[in-house]
C-alpha cells in the first residue's frame, strides 16, 4: 500500500503511544488494531468497547505479555459453543445397549455352564464382546466444541518460518480509531509500548490516508498469505 498525508503529528520518546490508548478507550464507532504483541489489561479495554457496541478488529500473533497481576484469559475473547453430534450419539447409544444385552445374556448363559462346558465358552465370548462395546462407547464423543471470537480477531502463528530461527509474522503496528484517526509507528498494544519503551508514533488525520490505512488493515484481516492460528487453538493452548 502507498498513500500520502498532509496532516501528521510525530511523537518520539517514552509514552509516545499515550494518545493512542486514550483515543482507543474513547472510541465511539470502531477500532482497528494491528499489533504482534498484546498486554492483557489492554485487551480487556477492547472487551469493554465491544460491550459498548464499538466494532473491534484485532490483528495479532499468538503472543501476550506475561502479567501476573491481570486476571485476563484468552478464553475471555472467545465464545465456546457445545455442539451435539447426532450420528455419534446414536452410535454411542447402540454400543451401550449392546453392552447391556451382551452382559445380560452372558450372565444367563453362565448359569447352566457348569453342566454344559460349551456354554461357559459362549458366555465368556459374550462377556468379552460386552466389554468391548462398553469401552468403545466411552471413546465415542457425542459432543464437540466450536470457538467463535467475540469480535473480529485474526491470530497469526508466530512459529512459522522457513527455518526454526525465522518467523513470518505481522510486525506492523497500526491503530485506526473511528475511521477518523490513524497511528503508525513502533508502539505495540502493550504496557511497555505505551508507557516505558522509547517509541515512535505518527498520528494521521488526513481523511484519504486514514481510509487507505483502514482498507489495508481490512485486507490484512482477510489475508490468507500467512499461517493463521484458530482462536480455538489460541484458547486451548494458552495463547
Amino acid at each position: 500500500m502507498i498513500t500520502s498525508s498532509n496532516k501528521n503529528q510525530i511523537y518520539i520518546g517514552r509514552q509516545a503511544g499515550k494518545e493512542i490508548h486514550e483515543k482507543i478507550k474513547n472510541a465511539k464507532k470502531s477500532v482497528k488494531i494491528v499489533s504482534p504483541y498484546l498486554s492483557p489489561d489492554y485487551i480487556k479495554d477492547l472487551i469493554v468497547l465491544h460491550k459498548n457496541n464499538v466494532e473491534v478488529t484485532l490483528v495479532t500473533c499468538d503472543k501476550i505479555e506475561n502479567n501476573s497481576y491481570s486476571n485476563f484469559r484468552t478464553s475471555d475473547l472467545v465464545k465456546k459453543e457445545k455442539i451435539y453430534d447426532e450420528k455419534a450419539g446414536k452410535v454411542k447409544k447402540v454400543l451401550f445397549k449392546s453392552f447391556i444385552w451382551l452382559l445380560a445374556i452372558s450372565i444367563l448363559s453362565g448359569i447352566p455352564a457348569f453342566a454344559l462346558p460349551t456354554l461357559f465358552i459362549f458366555a465368556g465370548i459374550l462377556f468379552f464382546l460386552s466389554m468391548i462395546s462398553l469401552v468403545c462407547s466411552f471413546f465415542i464423543l457425542e459432543y464437540s466444541f466450536r470457538y467463535e471470537p467475540i469480535f473480529r480477531i485474526k491470530v497469526f502463528d508466530s512459529t512459522t518460518g522457513k527455518n526454526p530461527r525465522s518467523t513470518e509474522l505481522i510486525h506492523s503496528k497500526i491503530f485506526v480509531i473511528d475511521e477518523e484517526i490513524a497511528f503508525l509507528g513502533s508502539v505495540n498494544f502493550t504496557y511497555s509500548g505505551f508507557k516505558t519503551h522509547y517509541e515512535t508514533t505518527i498520528k494521521i488525520e488526513d481523511k484519504n490516508a486514514v481510509k487507505d490505512i483502514s482498507h489495508e488493515v481490512e485486507m490484512l484481516y482477510l489475508s490468507k498469505d500467512l499461517k493463521e492460528k484458530s482462536v480455538g487453538d489460541w484458547v486451548r493452548f494458552g495463547g
